[in-house]
Formats: C-alpha cells, structure tokens, sequence
C-alpha cells in the first residue's frame, strides 16, 4: 500500500511536490478508507484522482512514480559510465545540475518503509531505506555522497555489496540482484506492487491480460464478467500469441516493455500482413516480435432459435472497448493482489459510465478485498462528486505562469462543505488548475483590410480613423 509519494526537480517540477494517501478526519465515504494495524490510528485512501489544465504537469506525476520503479527494476543493468535517464527542472538555469529527488512511503507485507534516492544524470548521489519492524524506525541503509554507506546490520557483508555497486546504479537494486534478501521486499514492492499505465502503455496491457487469462481459467471467468458488466455487447474472447518471424536486423530492443518503433516498422515492411491488417505488434523483453490475435464474440438474436455468435476481429471493435479490454486485466490483477495501479489519463475513450464502472470497483469492499488503490489523472469533471470521492481524495496541479513549475495541492486546502457542487466550483476557477482562455480574438479582419471604396469621395479623409490618417 501506498502512504505517500514526493518528487522534486523532475521534469516539470520544481520544487517538492507531496502526494498523499493518507485520509483526513473527514466522516464521510467510509468504504472509500484502508484501515490497517501498520498505521495504528491513521486510514489510507482507496483512490486519488488529479486534475489540471493541460501541460500543468499532472502526467510527469505520473512519469515520476514510472521514472522511480523503471530504476529500482533495472539500474543494477547499467554498466560504468551510462547515463541515468533522469529529465529535471530546465526552465531555470541552477536546476538541471542540481539532483533529482524521489520519497516514496509505503508498506509491505505489514511493515512500513521510506526510501528516497537523489540521482544526477550521472550518478546516485544519495539513497536510504528505513522501516518501522515494531513501529519505531530501523536503518536498513543510508547512502551519502555516492560513495559513503552506513549500515547497523550484516555491516560487513553490506560493506562487500556496496563496494561492487556503481556510482550510477542504486543499491536497493543491486543488493538484492545479488542476493541480498533483507532489501527484498522492498524491491518486490517496486518491482510487483507499484503498476504504472499511461497511454503509450495500451499495447502491453493488452498484451498482460492475454497473459493473465491464458494462465488462469478462473480469470477469464472474472473478465467475462467485467466486460458483460460494463455492457460492451461482448459475449466471449479468444486470444493467443504468434512469433513473427524476422530478421535478427528487425529484432526490437525494449527496456520495460518500451518498443523501437522504427525496427518494428522494418519488420513490417518485411511481412506480408494481407490477411492480418489491423493485427497488434509487441516485442517481448528478448527484443522478438509477436503478433496479438484478439477475437471478440458478439451475439445477435440473443435467446431465440435464431441466436447467432458473430466473431469480430480486435480492429472492428471501437476505441473504447479496446480501452477497457486493456485495462480489465491490470484492474483485475491488482484487485486480486493487492496493487496500486496508478494510471494516466484513465478517461481517454471511456465513457463516463465505465469510468465510474472501474473506479467502483476499488471503492467497493466485496471487490477489493486485498486494499489494491487506484491513483489516476483525468479531465472528466462528472467525477467530481463528493457521494463518490471524499475530499481528501481529490487533487490538482497548476503550474505557476512565473517559472513554468508544477504544484501540487489537494482540494483540502480550499475546506469546501460536504454539500458544495465542486464540480461547478471547479469548472468557475475556484480551486485553480484549469485553462486561463483570453477572450480575445484569433480571427479579426485586419484594420487595414477594410473597405473604403464604397465610402463618398469627398467623405473619405474624415471618416476614417486616426490611426488610418
């Protein structure tokens, strides 16, 4: 579970910025509450939804809790010298020297940890990991100035560790590739909790729940149901992988399921795809192209003599249910495990139904069993109701005009009663983060476009502006 998550000269964030998952005193939505013995007294949220104008930096949210699982997951692969791929502040001349910053609080298997980590483009510069085994807070390790460790347990076995870990590689990753297992669970809770879907990521969600249902019989059923549920007229699917054969030239190389669009582009001018127009390319983690077949069953005359299953292929079907069914295997994985799944841009080809469709899925405690959260970003302002979110739930970004930098603030801080419309007071400005519009115009007939021509000679010279004399 996720506790809370900070981020400083990160893309377009400047200064920290804190998201929060723990719940305020606020009464109301208790289904919407995570009680847990890790926080004795304190609840975390099921959900968090963030809103902003465009280009406000809602998404390098987002891209930041990406940014810091993709290097827990692969910074022990670097080799000397490689570039850690971190993108800070630009739009302020001290800040893309200076390191990025990453905390993240949170707990796993009833134990609460915070790790931080600053990184250059070329090196860790400092990282830590503490947790609270009986509520009081333990050092696991600290790292300082790249190169300086302190550690109170196993000193000498972590001193040998941290002696092999590159300055541009992070120790959490490389203890535990080395079989270090006290650092574990912290690096399964990166590497197996924390989910991350934005938009480029449709492709291999797709590609995960065919691999979920293909693994598990019971999933299918589960899915079966979702998709009924959220009424998209489909009665069954089949789904099955198929190795493209290419090249070694055409292979793609992929770094947490990214693709190198121009060598699949290659591949494809290579094959003859006549029969499979549509078909959905991936490359897996060996840099192989597969190809998704996705047959969806509709059925027409449903319960009579004449009751027809039409099989469709996955590029007939529209946009929207494309969306869902990528989305209905994570959904259905966290809900089941226990993850936080925090998604970009969740309402992009949704209907406002399915949205509220998937959202309640989270909210609802017969559902979510296993306290899976949900964080995402949105522009749908139907949901901005306080029967379905409370107000510790909701959250904005606006970026200040000045500097060009993201904040971050909850609708908190603004202390809206229970029965405000905060939809409308959202959409009148009341709680910032959206579009500034001027109200001038782009499309005028330039002044010295108009017409005289028509005008009395004689009249001309008095009756046209100053500005025109």
């Amino acid at each position: 579970m996720l506790i809370e998550f900070s981020v400083e000269n990160f893309r377009s964030i400047k200064e920290r910025v804190t998201l929060s998952m723990v719940s305020s005193s606020d009464k109301s939505l208790d289904n919407n509450l995570i009680r847990t013995d890790s926080l004795e007294k304190e609840s975390l949220l099921r959900s968090a939804l963030i809103y902003g104008a465009n280009a406000s930096g809602k998404s390098n949210v987002i891209l930041a809790f990406k940014f810091l699982k993709g290097l827990v997951r692969n910074s022990h692969k670097n080799q000397k010298d490689i570039k850690i791929r971190v993108s800070p502040f630009k739009l302020d001349a001290d800040y893309p020297s200076k390191p990025s910053k990453f905390e993240v609080i949170f707990i796993k298997n009833n134990t609460k940890y915070v790790y931080g980590v600053s990184v250059t483009t070329e090196k860790v510069i400092d990282e830590y990991l503490y947790h609270y085994p009986k509520g009081r807070r333990a050092i696991l390790f600290v790292r300082e100035n790249t190169t300086d460790y302190k550690f109170i347990t196993d000193i000498k076995e972590q001193k040998f560790l941290s002696e092999r870990t590159l300055e541009n590689v992070l120790y959490l990753s490389s203890s535990t590739q080395l079989n270090y297992t006290k650092l574990s669970e912290a690096f399964d809770w990166f590497n197996g909790d924390l989910k991350v879907i934005t938009p480029e990521s449709e492709v291999n969600m797709i590609a995960f729940t065919i691999n979920r249902f293909n693994k598990d019989n019971n999933l299918k059923e589960y899915m079966l149901k979702a998709l009924t549920e959220a009424d998209l007229g489909i009665d069954d699917f089949s789904a099955s992988f198929e190795k493209v054969s290419t090249d070694e030239g055409t292979k793609a190389s992929t770094d947490e399921g990214s693709m190198d669009i121009s060598k699949i582009l290659g591949a494809l001018e290579k094959m003859s795809l006549a029969d499979n127009r549509g078909s959905v390319l991936i490359s897996d983690r060996k840099g192989n192209l597969r190809k998704i077949d996705v047959r969806t069953i509709h059925t027409s005359l449903k319960g009579t003599s004449n009751e027809l299953k039409v099989p469709f292929k996955f590029e007939e079907e529209s946009d929207g249910t494309k969306k869902i069914f990528s989305l209905i295997g994570p959904w259905i994985d966290a809900l089941s495990n226990g993850r936080i799944l925090i998604v970009d841009e969740l309402d992009t080809k949704l209907h406002h139904r399915l949205n509220l469709f998937l959202i309640k899925l989270f909210h609802d405690p017969t559902q979510n069993t296993k306290n899976a959260q949900l964080i995402f970003t949105t522009h749908n302002t139907n949901l901005l109701d306080l029967d379905l979110f409370r107000r510790d739930q909701v959250w904005f970004t606006e970026k200040n005009p000045n500097t060009g930098s993201t904040d971050l603030y909850s609708l908190l801080e603004f202390k809206p009663r229970k029965d405000q419309n905060i939809q409308k007071g959202y959409i009148a400005g009341r709680y910032g983060a959206i579009p500034f519009i001027s109200d001038e115009r782009i499309f005028v007939e330039p002044k010295d476009k108009l017409k005289w021509a028509d005008m009395d000679e004689g009249k001309k010279e008095e009756e046209k502006p100053k500005e025109f004399s």
